[in-house]
């Protein structure tokens, strides 16, 4: 838990210096989770949203943000739902006008099979990494790969999620 804190601290103190610049945005993905234990393997859909806040510029080629998201996914009452923040590494555009990007996140997820008894919530991490591409002033395209850890049930739980969707930003850039 005091990890967790930790990071929080780490995106609040990157993000405050991009308060004054106002470069916030918004996203939507839809997502497919592969879901797998020793036993099954289930592949779970539905959506992951957010929120960016960007920070500074280092060396003008790295920009470093904030990101609160949400992954919510479910599959005939099986489900996975989670809220995770961290910072994010994103390269200026370079080839055909991809910024690629990384992200470090942890936070809290529940998973709910009726199957198995019933819901828990415990602590995950993520390591994503995607792409962006713009597509006018204020939108872009994106996609993502996530690779997480779910503590729950003895840390059974490595979902892999796959994602595409669109970034809106409330500033033209």
């Amino acid at each position: 838990m005091k990890r967790g804190w930790l990071v929080l601290l780490l995106v609040v103190g990157l993000a405050a210096p991009a308060v004054s610049h106002a470069q916030v945005a918004a996203y939507g993905e839809f997502s497919v989770s592969d879901l797998h234990n020793l036993v099954s393997q289930d592949f779970l859909l539905g959506a992951t949203t957010g929120v960016l806040v960007d920070g500074p510029h280092i060396f003008r080629a790295l920009l470093v943000s904030a990101d609160i998201q949400g992954r919510f996914v479910r599959k005939s009452g099986e489900s996975l739902n989670g809220v995770t923040v961290g910072p994010r590494f994103s390269l200026s555009p370079k080839f055909g006008g991809l910024a690629p990007y990384a992200e470090f996140m942890v936070g809290f997820a529940r998973y709910n099979n009726p199957n198995n008894g019933g819901p828990t919530t415990d602590s995950t991490i993520q390591v994503n990494g995607g792409v962006t591409k713009r597509v006018s002033p204020r939108w872009d395209v994106a996609a993502e790969y996530s690779y997480s850890q779910y503590y729950a049930l003895g840390g059974q739980y490595n979902p892999k999620t796959y994602s595409i969707g669109a970034v809106y930003h409330f500033t033209k850039r």
